[in-house]
């Protein structure tokens, strides 16, 4: 009893330590922006915001959007997102949680939740119910990773399915899994070097329009650290731009491979960041061939890998059907298992990067996430189960080509011993009783010729 409370303790303190360090390390840099700000600019003092702010963007980082008018934010800053997830991950690390603290530091991460909530002058957008409800996905997210991976239970769940599916299903899966995990670094990879292009075109557009607004340097270094937590939403969009599926600001302007103009937006500096069409039709057709490529390489290496499948051409001799089968039919189930799992997962993370900056032209930012997850999933598979052909062709290409050769030398060597099996039955006759028959001239000849002939065989009659 004493080491259950223990735990909840425990997961009651990971989950109030991590909400503390996060709304105070917030309210630090805020209040700092404000100040900053303050100074440059001058007009009123903005510091006074800085509570009722860091509240609501506590609860943003969480999902929820909140209305300071005429602004209505809804686009979460995954940046942030992503912190706060690692930050709950860290502290139940540290201090030894266990399952049994989850329940009490959900409590007790809702409590100061709805706290927050209820301190803030910011109007949030959603009722306390839905607040909570996305608060809670967010510990449980960060909490479980750090006791799920580890846990007992998990070992035993994972030990009894592979008793119950066999050791080739649980390679599928784990090798179906790599492969989830892979695609979606490089695909992560392509956004950010994406967004870095973007910035370095993009850089004169945005001083320009700092210039324009008359910001001071302070607030500019400020101001874009804050735009930061919005990177990662900023890094999926150029994803779904890379693969033409494009993005939208607002009903203001949309950007794809084929257009994109940034004329009519908000004077917004990290708006000048936005990317320009791109006029070369061949680096077009190369970026929207990239995710197929990455199908068609992860799939063959899987294949072949020794860490993978490691598929094999089998020896010469008689043929394993069974084997075979068997053997190309798990790398075509895991194929649909990536398959699958990329479909949710970038869905799942395309619909997290939307989201709106007000009521009307901008109260849709981000991606059409049909569209996105279509220009990613779809391609992708088409590589997998391209690789998946290629090795089946090549398999069957070597078995073909060794039929082929087994069938020429069989028929080579049959053809060369008709003569010799000819012979031998013809001496091997059975005995009829009567004498043989005048031998020829020549099996005279043969009869008397020597063995160890090195001449050039030229007979005397």
């Amino acid at each position: 009893m004493g080491r259950t409370v223990s735990q909840w303790m425990r997961g009651a303190g990971a989950a109030l330590a991590s909400l503390a360090v996060f709304a105070v390390s917030l309210a630090c840099f805020i209040a700092l922006m404000l100040l900053v700000v303050s100074m440059e600019e001058g007009g009123d003092n903005l510091s006074e915001y800085t509570m009722p702010l860091a509240e609501a963007v506590v609860l943003l980082a969480q999902g929820n959007g909140f209305l300071i008018e005429p602004v209505e934010l809804t686009l979460t800053p995954l940046l942030l997102t992503v912190l706060l997830v690692a930050l709950v991950r860290a502290f139940a690390r540290r201090m030894s949680c266990g399952m049994a603290g989850y329940v009490p530091g959900l409590a007790a991460w809702l409590a100061a939740d709805a706290m927050l909530h209820h301190a803030t002058d910011v109007h949030m957008n959603d009722p306390l119910w839905l607040i909570l409800l996305r608060c809670a996905l967010v510990f449980t997210a960060g909490y479980l990773w750090a006791v799920v991976p580890g846990s007992a239970f998990v070992a035993k769940a994972a030990a009894a399915a592979g008793r119950a599916l066999g050791a080739s299903a649980v390679r599928a899966i784990r090798v179906g899994v790599r492969l989830v995990a892979v695609l979606l670094a490089v695909y992560a990879i392509m956004g950010v070097v994406a967004v870095i292009v973007w910035t370095a075109t993009g850089y004169e557009a945005v001083v320009r329009l700092y210039g324009l607004i008359g910001m001071g340097t302070g607030s500019r270094i400020l101001t874009t650290a804050a735009c930061l937590a919005w990177l990662p939403n900023l890094c999926v969009w150029a994803v779904s731009w890379l693969f033409g599926a494009g993005f939208s600001i607002g009903d203001i302007a949309e950007f794809t491979l084929w257009n994109g103009q940034a004329s009519g937006l908000p004077g917004i500096p990290v708006f000048g960041v936005l990317p320009q069409p791109v006029a070369d039709e061949r680096i077009r057709m190369v970026l929207l061939v990239l995710p197929l490529a990455c199908g068609l390489v992860a799939g063959s290496v899987a294949l072949w890998h020794r860490r993978g499948f490691a598929v094999r051409i089998a020896a010469p001799g008689p043929v394993d059907m069974p084997r075979l089968i068997e053997s190309l039919a798990y790398p075509a189930g895991a194929f649909c298992i990536v398959a699958a799992v990329l479909s949710l997962v970038s869905s799942l993370v395309f619909l997290l990067s939307d989201g709106g900056l007000g009521k009307e032209r901008l109260a849709h930012l981000g991606v059409d996430v049909i569209r996105s997850t279509q220009s990613v999933a779809r391609p992708t598979a088409v590589g997998l189960f391209a690789a998946w052909l290629l090795a089946v062709v090549g398999v069957a290409a070597v078995f073909g080509i060794r039929w082929i050769s087994g069938r020429i030398r069989s028929t080579s060597s049959s053809g060369g011993t008709a003569a010799p099996r000819q012979a031998r039955t013809a001496t091997s006759a059975p005995d009829s009783g009567h004498e043989p028959a005048a031998a020829t001239k020549e099996e005279q000849d043969d009869e008397h010729e020597p063995t160890d002939t090195t001449g050039p065989g030229i007979r005397l009659p």
